[in-house]
């Protein structure tokens, strides 16, 4: 919980494309991408992947209160868990849900369409919560009570949104889902710039994304951890956070990027479920 002027941070899920559980995911987790953001008593969530759950869970122990959950994209790994997100079957909570609309698709029609019939037994009109949405573009700032989020477009197939979040003098970044370039990513520089925490897309290895050990997976939408910390660098971020594990990445896998990434940029560390930072 963040007093106020401080921002908390906890990992509910760090994996992507889907879900792994088992013993070889047991230390770094196989809920995909979920994070926890407290801005004072602000409540933001960053993306609703399976993680979210156990953090509903978590949050039906406290007085109701309004939630915010913004979305960097719609692909499953990052909606799958909404639906089973306590607080929205519950009438006592408002919960917004932030992101970009999709070609022709209003964000409350791309939600309908995730619970409509065979997909789930309930539609999104039976929630008993207050959902409203609020649709957002790259060029959108939010600024809420002492809360600003800034946005910048990342580089993934359909489109995906990167966050800054300020609060109390501290900024923590979430680019998952963003694929490189062959020079840095002017506009994620620019989201970085100096932040105290950037969350990245680590899916890959140098080897995996080349195509060494396997297809190569360019244009796939993802990076690995060594162009991260060019950014990192670049941006004379803080603290560097790998993110969104690729499902066949186990435990011990995990172990080894964090100590080669650590070798390049001390304070670098692998994201986990239950990871918690405050600022």
């Amino acid at each position: 919980m963040a007093g106020a002027g401080k921002m908390y941070i906890r990992f509910w899920g760090v994996r992507g494309s889907i879900a792994t559980p088992g013993r070889e995911t047991v230390r770094y987790g196989g809920d995909t991408s979920c994070i926890e953001i407290r801005c004072g008593r602000e409540i933001f969530i960053l993306d609703a992947g399976s993680g979210i759950r156990k953090l509903g869970a978590k949050i039906l122990k406290e007085k109701p209160q309004h939630i915010s959950i913004l979305f960097s994209h719609f692909h499953w790994d990052h909606i799958q868990g909404f639906p089973f997100f306590a607080p929205v079957f519950n009438k006592e909570y408002s919960i917004t849900l932030v992101g970009e609309r999709k070609m022709n698709f209003t964000l409350e029609q791309l939600f309908t369409a995730q619970m409509m019939f065979p997909y789930f037994p309930l539609s999104l009109s039976e929630l008993d919560a207050k959902i409203s949405f609020h649709e957002i573009t790259r060029n959108d700032s939010i600024i809420k009570n002492s809360v600003t989020i800034k946005l910048a477009c990342l580089n993934h197939p359909g489109g995906c949104i990167g966050y800054r979040i300020e609060y109390g003098g501290k900024s923590f970044v979430y680019a998952t889902d963003t694929e490189h370039y062959s020079c840095i990513d002017k506009s994620l520089l620019d989201l970085s710039l100096n932040a105290d925490v950037l969350v990245y897309d680590c899916n890959y290895t140098e080897d995996e994304y080349s195509g060494k050990n396997g297809s190569p997976k360019s244009g796939w939408g993802h990076s690995t951890w060594n162009q991260g910390i060019k950014i990192a660098k670049a941006a004379k971020v803080k603290k560097f956070i790998l993110f969104h594990h690729d499902p066949s990445h186990d435990d011990e896998f995990i172990d080894k990027l964090e100590k080669q990434a650590q070798k390049e940029f001390k304070e670098s560390y692998a994201a986990y479920e239950g990871m918690e930072i405050n600022l």
